[in-house]
């Protein structure tokens, strides 16, 4: 199988300066557990949800990883 590059990989810690105002959609990749979903921010603060969560700069899933989780921007 293979995936085709349609985004580009950015820091975590770019997150909180992307956009002061508008909401973001970015794609989350865990390199645990392999899960690639979509997530949104709102000024920089991922929005709530059940499955990833936010401390500082990094985003993790709770399937437990150790690793902060990859951010990926759509083009």
């Amino acid at each position: 199988m293979s995936i085709a590059t349609v985004a580009k990989s950015i820091p975590s810690r770019t997150i909180e300066t992307e956009s002061e105002t508008e909401s973001d959609e970015i794609m989350i990749f865990c390199p645990a557990c392999k899960a690639f979903e979509t997530v949104w921010f709102n000024k920089g603060k991922l929005n709530q949800n059940r499955k990833f969560t936010q401390f500082g700069n990094h985003i993790y899933h709770d399937c437990g990883a150790n690793a902060p989780c990859r951010l990926y921007m759509t083009t």
